[in-house]
């Protein structure tokens, strides 16, 4: 399943790279966003590999919404084109696609996943094996005190929650260094091969957003918690919005949620 999911991201990478005018707004996605020309070819070059792979599968994407009769087919693929829409926008070279593959409709029920990035092609990979980048398996940092972290987040959280802005601004004042980069799936992957410690997703993103990235997270090694209730029986087409943290290790999540709560 792993080949499948990585020949899917690679065809997306080639595609939106090949674009002239990826960044140009049409109309809004399923999930109410304003899509890009990006988004629409990265969805399509994904569903197309998904499709002629798997005979026996749904689709979730962020662009589409659902595709298939999710209650009788045997694969579901819970799919992100172009996660971190602002950036390619910008010209900022930081986004990603993201694709998870479960045989059900919770997240315990994915089997596998993968994110790319976009930009400079590295793919991270997880399946029940762990997680892997270009064929070398990775492991989360062995950091366990905010001190030592290096931690992201989104900042968008300051503009509408008070409380979880109370608790940004502890970590913040806390963590060794902060960063904000604009693509949630790429950086709480990046927690599963120790480039980052934590991220923080406490604005809220959506399941096609953080499923693989949460997934990838959890297979290799690091934890993820979400701030809504149980990740473990979290429904994959659920539509709304999930607050999460994904950390290192449990005495790094244990320290962020101290502070949370």
């Amino acid at each position: 399943m792993e080949l499948i999911i990585k020949k899917a991201l690679e065809a997306a990478r080639v595609t939106v790279n090949n674009l002239e005018d990826k960044g140009r707004e049409l109309n809004a996605g399923a999930f109410g966003d304003i899509s890009t020309v990006a988004d629409v070819a990265s969805e399509k070059a994904i569903i197309d590999v998904l499709k002629s792979a798997i005979q026996n599968i749904s689709i979730i994407s962020e662009e589409t919404g659902l595709l298939g009769d999710v209650d009788n087919s045997e694969y579901l693929a819970i799919v992100d084109p172009v996660d971190g829409t602002v950036n390619l926008k910008q010209d900022l070279p930081f986004y990603s696609a993201a694709i998870a593959i479960s045989k059900g409709k919770k997240f315990s029920d994915i089997i596998a996943a993968g994110i790319i990035n976009l930009v400079n092609g590295e793919v991270i990979i997880a399946d029940k094996r762990g997680a892997y980048i270009n064929d070398k398996l990775v492991r989360p940092s062995n950091t366990t005190s905010l001190n030592e972290a290096i931690v992201s987040l989104d900042l968008k959280v300051f503009k509408h929650n008070e409380k979880l802005s109370m608790f940004a601004e502890h970590v913040i004042s806390r963590a060794r260094y902060t960063r904000s980069m604009g693509s949630a799936a790429l950086e709480t992957a990046y927690v599963s091969c120790g480039r980052l410690d934590c991220f923080l997703a406490l604005e809220g993103v959506r399941v096609v957003d953080m499923a693989a990235a949460a997934y990838i997270v959890m297979q290799a090694g690091g934890v993820v918690e979400s701030l809504d209730g149980s990740l473990k029986n979290l429904d994959l087409l659920y539509k709304g919005d999930i607050s999460y943290v994904a950390a290192a290790n449990d005495k790094l999540l244990k320290e962020l949620m101290e502070i949370f709560q």
